[in-house]
């Protein structure tokens, strides 16, 4: 396994993607730009750039220009989505951009914003959204931030922190800027203050700081950021309703009480990682489908910011298998994802870009 480096120079990137079947790659930067990787190429024009002093992301700490998707009729309609703190209070914002076509940039004043979300604190914004291979739009929110989830958000279905959120940005439900699938656990609340949250798909997490699914079966895995004991990948059968622990659990273990904990119906991560021996933020990658390293076809990639180590494990009926070290000594590392091609890169906040290969 090694890293081929693709590009130099960006500005604290923290996400990769791009649409399937398109050969450019979309990096993310978290003051607030979305630069474009052509044949290569880090191109100087911005794809968007919500930056700077006129620009509506609140930058800095782990706030910022967190996520971006793009719709799975991207090749027709042009639609994207990003997800960042805005000014000046630092809530979360999903929104909706239409790409110029036939372009290399997006059309700024095309901006919807579908979804508001209060952040009680800076911190534990999570950030990172993608389309499920049921076309619909998954978001993945933090505790709220703080520490030890004071106000017990992950398991309040009143809340929307500390979940896994699932809407249908191609439909209306009431006077929602998205739709409200029929199938999510409460689709039917009456949705008032007290009730639970219809948008609610998973729960139960402290900093999903980036999620993915594997094009190939669906399963969901998330990199959860720990509270200072353990480091976490939850992975299993993207379905309703599954509570991922936090805070009961910290990984595997009980947090609050440190005894006797509530563990009916939560589910422990696949994978831990002892925090503290520089592993100190989880970052979650993908599981590689592409086409040109068929021996890793099927194996999940997994990082750590302070660590600055590349993992891998293939999920095997719910059991993470082979579960090796391949790399050592890189950067502070902050995504691996697959681009619109299905190969596999690896961001490093230092401001580099580099793919995943078998030599």
């Amino acid at each position: 396994m090694a890293l081929e480096p693709v590009v130099t120079g960006l500005n604290e990137p923290v996400g990769i993607t791009g649409p399937v079947g398109d050969e450019r790659i979309f990096v993310v930067e978290q003051p607030g730009r979305i630069r474009v990787v052509k044949n290569g190429v880090l191109l100087a024009t911005s794809f968007l750039n919500l930056s700077g002093n006129s620009g509506p992301v609140n930058y800095g700490g782990e706030s910022g220009l967190l996520g971006l998707a793009f719709h799975p009729d991207f090749a027709n309609n042009n639609l994207f989505y990003v997800n960042f703190t805005r000014k000046p209070d630092g809530d979360t914002v999903i929104a909706e951009f239409r790409a110029n076509p036939g372009t290399d940039t997006a059309d700024i004043t095309s901006r919807r914003d579908i979804m508001i979300l209060d952040q009680p604190y800076s911190n534990h914004n999570a950030g990172w959204l993608e389309f499920g291979i049921d076309g619909l739009l998954y978001i993945a929110m933090g505790d709220g931030g703080s520490g030890g989830d004071p106000q017990d958000r992950a398991q309040n279905d009143t809340q929307p922190m500390g979940k896994v959120l699932r809407i249908d940005v191609d439909t209306r439900t009431g006077t929602k800027q998205y739709g409200i699938p029929s199938d999510n656990p409460f689709a039917n609340s009456a949705d008032g203050a007290g009730d639970p949250r219809p948008e609610i798909w998973q729960k139960g997490l402290r900093n999903p700081f980036r999620f993915s699914f594997d094009t190939a079966t669906g399963d969901i895995y998330l990199g959860d950021v720990g509270q200072g004991a353990w480091e976490e990948i939850s992975a299993g059968p993207n379905v309703a309703g599954v509570n991922w622990g936090w805070d009961d659990r910290e990984g595997a273990h009980c947090y609050e009480p440190m005894n006797g904990c509530l563990t009916a119906g939560r589910t422990d991560p696949v994978v831990e990682q002892p925090a503290g021996n520089n592993w100190h933020a989880i970052v979650g990658g993908q599981v590689y489908r592409g086409a040109c390293f068929p021996d890793v076809v099927g194996t999940y990639f997994y990082s750590d910011y302070a660590s600055q180590e590349l993992w891998s494990f293939r999920l095997v009926n719910g059991v993470a298998t082979n579960h090796v070290q391949v790399l050592t000594g890189l950067g502070p590392v902050t995504h691996i994802h697959q681009s619109g091609l299905g190969e596999m890169y690896l961001l490093e906040h230092g401001g580099s870009l580099r793919r995943i290969i078998v030599p």
